[in-house]
């Protein structure tokens, strides 16, 4: 008898650390063995910046590679973020009215990651964002940025204002119009896709 109790002792108690493991190593992982390499690649902002509320000036409209081709001919010039119906957005936001050469390698990146998300390329827009003037993208390499809204707004707008610098450079855009992840210089076109397949695989809107 006792040793039928010893037993299924040793059963409960089997069974309550096969069950409490997976809880107390994560636990353990998260607040003290901390993983030295972040999964995301791009620079995460907490909070997200929120993105949609101040007024932009549309400068041109995508004719190919965008979901919003269909509708974009009937919609009137577009003022905010929230006209473009709650997409993931790759944006390149710019300090100047001029497209460098950095600027067009940034934009080449952003279309190359929309097409590497297959068929989910039509939950993404892309997007240049200048602080002044009109767009100088030489209309000979339009082409090469098929898919690509063009805007200006005003750098005293909020949140620009703060800290104008600090915006200048490639952003993932979210479907609630906040900006969560910001990329270097010269970013890896197939880190910056990982990251956005991820959001795009765990999001359930956009």
């Amino acid at each position: 008898m006792l040793k039928n109790q010893t037993k299924k002792n040793l059963i409960f108690w089997l069974i309550v650390t096969v069950c409490a493991a997976p809880v107390v190593l994560a636990t353990l992982t998260y607040y003290v063995f901390k993983p030295s390499k972040l999964v995301n690649y791009g620079e995460l902002v907490q909070p997200p910046i929120r993105f949609n509320t101040f007024t932009i000036e549309e400068i041109s409209r995508p004719t190919t590679e965008s979901a919003l081709i269909d509708t974009s001919a009937s919609i009137g010039p577009i003022t905010s973020l929230e006209a473009l119906k709650g997409r993931w957005i790759l944006a390149y936001i710019a300090q100047g009215d001029n497209c460098a050469e950095e600027c067009k390698d940034h934009l080449y990146l952003t279309r190359q990651v929309r097409l590497m998300t297959g068929k989910n390329r039509f939950r993404v827009e892309r997007m240049w964002i200048t602080f002044q003037g009109d767009s100088s993208i030489p209309y000979s390499d339009r082409g090469e940025f098929d898919g690509l809204w063009t805007f200006k707004t005003d750098i005293n707008q909020i949140p620009f204002n703060d800290e104008p610098n600090f915006f200048v450079g490639l952003w993932i855009v979210d479907p609630l119009g906040r900006l969560i992840m910001k990329y270097p210089i010269g970013a890896d076109p197939k880190k910056v896709y990982k990251d956005l397949s991820r959001l795009l695989k765990a999001s359930r809107i956009g």
